[in-house]
């Protein structure tokens, strides 16, 4: 095949040229550089996973206190039902009943909200950390411009790791941890 046939054929040319230029690019370019971090366990280093959680079981706590107080008071509150039941006091049945009811539905919704406001809180404060670590490898990435940064910790939908082998990467767990140890938490966001 000679020059004149390749003018005649530009697509040829083109094929060729798409075929050929990831490999020449790749030539000149430097090899990409990846990085991992097991995020789990940076995670767990970071000075503010201690108190969020010291926090939230101490709310939680608290929460399952002010919720056996009320199964208390249920429960008495039931137990004066039946002893007005069986001195035949009708009447002041009903109105125990009626408060027993009350207290009933104030205990559903309290569970219910207090639930759904630990689940928040444990989020926020997830989030916020997350958020502090994602700063930190952006903080560190800045200097060692990784091409990419891996969580050697995920797992996959199938349970299995994401990432299965990081032999020649570089493992930046610990130094992410050493910078999220120095910053501020005013600073990480």
């Amino acid at each position: 095949m000679n020059a004149r046939h390749l003018c005649a054929r530009p697509h040829l040319i083109l094929f060729w040229l798409c075929l050929f230029s990831p490999l020449l690019s790749a030539q000149q370019e430097t090899s990409l550089r990846i990085a991992v971090i097991d995020l789990a366990k940076a995670f767990e280093a970071h000075p503010e996973t201690a108190k969020a959680t010291a926090q939230l079981t101490k709310d939680r706590n608290a929460s399952r206190d002010i919720f056996k107080e009320k199964s208390e008071a249920l429960k008495k509150v039931l137990q004066e039902h039946q002893e007005l039941i069986r001195a035949n006091k009708k009447t002041e049945a009903g109105e125990k009943l009626k408060a027993a009811n009350d207290l009933e539905k104030e205990i559903a919704t309290l569970r219910t909200t207090q639930q759904r406001d630990l689940e928040e809180r444990f989020l926020r404060e997830k989030h916020r950390i997350l958020d502090a670590i994602r700063a930190a490898v952006a903080k560190h990435n800045a200097d060692k411009r990784y091409a990419v940064v891996l969580d050697k910790s995920a797992e996959s939908a199938f349970g299995i790791p994401a990432v299965i082998d990081a032999s020649g990467t570089a493992d930046i767990t610990d130094e992410i941890i050493a910078l999220l140890k120095t910053t501020k938490p005013d600073e990480a966001q």
